[in-house]
């Protein structure tokens, strides 16, 4: 009996001295502090604003791989060669839709559109023509006179800030139409920066305004476009050609506000002015102090910027320069500036 009642006084002490145990441990625990892994990944997560794009470029004919074929993200103003196994890779793309391109000497230049997600990879694959032998027979008032007969014209000036080094690439004679969704800020005179460059280039081609959305020249606000390209810029602008023919341009700027970590922007004239001497035709940046320096600090037109346009708009479309490699038939082009500070 005493043996019995031993035994149950053991049993019943030991689950009590368990249960103090447990208590004291919950208690300890209790009192570090949780991480929630979950959350600080997301947060992590959240700070990846971009992705990346590869893929294989072949001839659509042979399934050859493409080597030295350039491939540009327009909206990110990036790009990559092939490899010699046709392959690229392009990183640190912002996330969303993009426009890609892809040119290579001898074929048709190629579009596609592809969604860049955060921290992941999109594989976006082409399949490029052969350019047929008679296509440069297509091109506007073309000469076979490798330099201008008019020893007038400043040839290095037009291979320095033109389109390229070979072809004469710049709009069609006539007018060709700008839509400014931005109003000119409520503050710019975009009549007025037009009637200035329409000066310049001497009445072949005239840039008017108009209300129409669809017009070949676009100027828009776009903040995530513009801050895309890195600290400071202030503005981006893209131009499509094709035939060796300007076909559309695009003006993104920053509305009003505070950008790269304090920095107060708002678009002014020098802005515009600068922007839309590339899209009308001013393919570079100089180094003299004009509105056309990737930083301007004034709206000054200097003699270098007037005698290369008004040079560019003596000569056709398509007009060889020089026998220099120059830019394929059909191209685009992104010129990011920025702000003086």
């Amino acid at each position: 009996m005493k043996t019995r009642f031993f035994a149950t006084y053991r049993l019943y002490l030991g689950l009590f001295l368990v249960f103090v145990v447990l208590i004291l441990a919950g208690c300890e625990i209790a009192t570090v502090p949780s991480i929630d892994l979950s959350m600080e990944n997301d947060e992590e997560a959240a700070k990846v604003t971009v992705g990346s794009l590869s893929g294989i470029v072949k001839d659509a004919s042979t399934g050859k791989n493409l080597r030295n074929a350039v491939v540009t993200v327009v909206e990110a103003g990036r790009s990559g060669k092939t490899n010699s196994l046709g392959r690229y890779t392009i990183t640190r793309i912002p996330t969303g839709q993009v426009t890609v391109t892809v040119t290579l000497a001898g074929y048709a230049s190629q579009t596609k559109t592809a969604t860049i997600l955060k921290g992941k990879k999109t594989t976006l694959n082409f399949n490029l023509e052969q350019e047929k032998a008679n296509t440069l027979s297509t091109i506007t008032s073309p000469t076979p006179t490798p330099t201008p007969t008019d020893q007038s014209i400043p040839v290095d000036l037009l291979t320095k800030y033109g389109w390229g080094k070979n072809n004469v690439v710049r709009w069609k004679n006539g007018t060709v139409y700008v839509y400014d969704a931005t109003e000119g800020n409520g503050t710019v005179d975009l009549v007025g920066l037009l009637n200035t460059w329409n000066e310049i280039i001497g009445g072949v081609t005239t840039f008017r305004l108009s209300t129409n959305s669809q017009s070949p020249i676009k100027i828009y606000y776009d903040a995530s476009k513009v801050t895309a390209y890195g600290s400071g810029t202030w503005g981006v602008t893209t131009v499509w050609w094709s035939n060796y023919e300007i076909t559309r341009a695009e003006i993104a700027i920053l509305p009003c506000g505070t950008y790269y970590g304090g920095m107060n922007l708002c678009p002014e004239p020098r802005l515009y002015l600068h922007e839309l001497g590339h899209a009308v035709g001013f393919g570079g940046h100089t180094s003299n102090g004009s509105v056309m320096d990737p930083t301007p600090r004034n709206t000054t037109i200097t003699s270098t910027v007037r005698e290369m346009l008004a040079a560019l708009y003596q000569l056709p479309v398509g007009y060889a320069l020089t026998k220099a490699p120059g830019v394929p038939k059909d191209g685009m082009a992104v010129i990011p500036m920025k702000h003086w500070e």
